[in-house]
């Protein structure tokens, strides 16, 4: 087995300040992390040796000694692989440990809900694509719409994927291919994402991130440390209860749960409803061409639809009327939402605000920043890649 990297503490602190913050020059790193030049000339150079992090020239020019700065390694030290396994199929990207993707696909597995196949069909197309990439794979993330408990398991049946509970997912790439492997619940893959390379949360140590797909959840960072709570439910949105009249059942048992208005089924769910009514003439056009989809809903709105626009607007309310919670009980300096809404993110983000400052405490949210995730939704692979970067440094 491909043992993990053996970093000391400091180098550690180096290679997670690349990830976080992009390319950095030393000086900016000694003042970054507090350490002396001397201290930290050595440690550079032993990551430098053994291939995690280089040394590129500078594209700004000072007019003296040619300026240069450290970035992570290509690939010459390997591969990270990033799965996202979703109820509506499973993805897979190459990527250097400098955030550069060199491989993206997806897997054709018959039917994700099913472990036994879709980890099989994994292993051929990552097998494949590592060979034809030509070089050595060293990490693998997995992203999956499921809780994961604290030994790396799913824990409780997934609605959407319930075959999934009990299966070691790490434990079965660790075996196969004999690298070290990560895996966490999507929505907290996001989170540690979304501060990856200088993106919006790269400066920020308490944020959250809000996910809309086969279910809702986020994930929470806090103190800069994922929180997953003692079992690793922290962060379960989608089964807060936002409306105790409600008759609608959720995929948990319960009724009036977010998860039941505004996760990607209902959404479609409501649409189709306005298709087939009339209510709602670009969705019925839409639909004719093929079977609705988020990305449709959203298409329908950029078309200026009434129906479309309001079955978006109030799945904002709804989604912003639970973020209000978690902003009074957390208050964080940011929430990004992933919605897979393309074109009407818009739409939804007016609503969750509007929502939040209405029902939040002000003092919560004077500097509040509620905006979209810097990956899309199609882009879950490479949060798990990402992912397994980030723990590679713990």
């Amino acid at each position: 087995m491909t043992e993990l990297v053996r970093l000391t503490p400091l180098q550690r602190r180096v290679v997670g300040a690349l990830l976080t913050r992009g390319p950095l020059a030393r000086a900016e790193l000694t003042e970054l992390l507090d350490v002396s030049r001397s201290r930290l000339s050595p440690e550079v150079g032993t990551l430098i040796g053994k291939r995690v992090v280089r040394e590129v020239d500078s594209m700004v020019s000072t007019g003296g000694r040619r300026a240069t700065r450290l970035v992570l390694a290509d690939a010459a030290f390997g591969l990270v692989a990033g799965v996202d396994i979703d109820a509506g199929g499973v993805s897979l990207v190459l990527m250097q440990l400098d955030g550069t993707v060199v491989a993206r696909s997806v897997v054709e597995c018959g039917a994700p809900a099913d472990p036994g196949p879709a980890l099989r069909a994994i292993d051929v197309a990552l097998k494949s694509a590592v060979a034809e990439a030509g070089s050595e794979l060293r990490l693998i993330g997995v992203s999956i719409a499921a809780d994961i408990d604290n030994l790396g398991q799913v824990s409780e049946p997934p609605p959407t994927m319930p075959r999934w509970a009990g299966v070691s997912i790490g434990e079965h790439f660790a075996k196969r291919f004999g690298v070290p492997a990560f895996v966490e619940n999507d929505v907290n893959v996001l989170a540690v994402a979304e501060r990856a390379r200088g993106g919006p949360a790269s400066g920020l140590r308490n944020y959250a991130v809000v996910k809309i797909s086969s279910g809702v959840g986020s994930g929470l960072v806090v103190n800069s440390g994922l929180a997953r709570g003692s079992d690793g439910y922290a962060g379960d949105l989608g089964h807060v209860c936002i409306d105790p009249a409600s008759d609608v059942v959720c995929a948990c048992g319960n009724t009036g749960c977010l998860e039941a208005l505004v996760s990607a089924p209902a959404l479609v769910r409501e649409a189709e409803a306005l298709a087939a009514s009339g209510a709602s003439p670009a969705l019925a056009e839409l639909a004719a061409a093929g079977p609705l989809s988020l990305a449709a809903l959203g298409q329908a709105a950029q078309m200026e639809d009434p129906a479309a626009t309001a079955l978006l607007r109030a799945a904002g309310r709804h989604v912003g009327y639970a973020i209000a919670g978690l902003v009074t009980i957390f208050n964080p300096a940011a929430v990004f939402l992933s919605t897979g809404i393309r074109g009407a993110e818009d739409v939804v983000l007016s609503a969750v605000r509007q929502r939040v400052y209405e029902h939040a405490r002000p003092a919560a949210t004077r500097g509040l920043v509620i905006g979209t995730c810097q990956l899309g939704r199609d882009d879950g692979a490479v949060g798990a890649a990402e992912f397994a970067c980030h723990a590679m440094v713990g």
